[in-house]
């Protein structure tokens, strides 16, 4: 039972997960564009499984270690959109093994030592060039900069040019949709100009993979994507509620129990730092948009202004401020449906998978 939970949990709404996932899966069929979800946020193959069978490509993945149980748990095409680095070229290649892989580039020396070790196993590694759009983390410069890039991949033994990543990630929460909509369309206009530069200079452009959860509507708008990588649509949280035009509805909530109510106003949950992250504010209290909760330390939070009388053990349920880095916090999913019925629980094999 519902009621029975040992808390706190983190609960997935199996039947609000599907309807985000047919959403999406109905919005990119209806454009004609491929979809490769992020699993940075579920970190589950089982959920993996049900974005395929609607038609996903394949997946992204952020780590080698996350990428690896997905393959272990039986998804077979992944792209890994963090650039590979020398240290992890090894494991790169036992992952191949297990799936059809991509990876990202943005320096011409890794490139060269990526295919000196792929010629030695026989293998070879396609490459997207990663481009920056204008997050500045990642990335190599658009235009004349990319395609010297992308001349090193397509003249590498052991490495096959294939394409071009561009992640538009620091537009994702821009709450106007019509400053959400321009800044997004300058980032694929450099996007469109880089792929124009390539072919310019004789390499063929066939993919293009970008977007996320609060984008991918504007880049099937504008029409250069060939792929787009969401992510936090399976989920939602409280941070995107705020960002205008988003359709998906929250699935992901963590259930918390009241310990204590001797202080007046205010309720002493059993949900701190280890189980709610707050680095994208404050998570929503679910039935009571007025109320208002803040950690106090590792195992407590505080809930103000929470209407009606409340004892221990009763429960709180609370909206994430930022669903990938909760979901990272939790070893199981525990699963119900619409109507609150308690369906089982459902390991996160992926998370903590933050290296290899």
């Amino acid at each position: 039972m519902i009621d029975h939970l040992d808390t706190p949990a983190l609960v997935l709404n199996v039947d609000a997960l599907d309807r985000n996932l047919e959403r999406m899966a109905k919005d990119t069929r209806a454009a004609g564009i491929a979809v490769r979800p992020h699993v940075k946020t579920h970190k589950s193959p089982w959920v993996a499984g049900r974005q395929l069978a609607l038609g996903a490509v394949g997946v992204c993945a952020a780590k080698l270690g996350e990428a690896r149980v997905m393959a272990e748990g039986g998804v077979r095409n992944i792209l890994l959109t963090t650039e590979l680095t020398p240290p992890k070229i090894e494991a790169a290649l036992r992952l191949m093994r297990m799936a059809d892989v991509t990876f990202v580039a943005d320096d011409a020396e890794v490139v060269q030592e990526i295919g000196q070790h792929a010629t030695r196993e026989g293998v070879t590694v396609p490459l997207l060039v990663d481009v920056n759009v204008g997050q500045n983390r990642c990335g190599t410069e658009p235009g004349e900069a990319a395609l010297d890039l992308a001349r090193v991949c397509a003249s590498t033994k052991g490495v096959r040019f294939a394409g071009l990543q561009g992640y538009e990630g620091h537009l994702q929460h821009v709450n106007d949709p019509a400053e959400r909509r321009r800044l997004c369309f300058a980032a694929y206009d450099l996007l469109a100009e880089t792929k124009q530069t390539l072919e310019g200079g004789g390499i063929e452009v066939d993919r293009v993979t970008t977007a996320g959860s609060g984008t991918y509507r504007l880049a099937i708008e504008h029409g250069l994507a060939t792929e787009i990588q969401p992510g936090s649509y399976v989920a939602m949280d409280s941070q995107y509620a705020k960002v205008g035009g988003i359709e998906f509805e929250n699935s992901l909530f963590v259930v918390a129990g009241v310990v204590s109510v001797n202080r007046p106003g205010q309720l002493v949950i059993d949900a701190g730092w280890k189980t709610l992250s707050t680095e994208d504010g404050m998570p929503a209290v679910r039935d009571a948009p007025e109320a208002s909760y803040a950690p106090a330390g590792d195992e407590h939070g505080k809930i103000s202004g929470m209407p009606g009388k409340h004892r221990p053990g009763d429960q709180v349920w609370l909206i994430p401020s930022h669903c990938d880095t909760t979901v990272n916090l939790h070893s199981e999913y525990s699963l119900i449906n619409d109507n609150g019925e308690y369906l089982g629980r459902l390991p996160i094999p992926a998370r903590g998978r933050i290296a290899t």
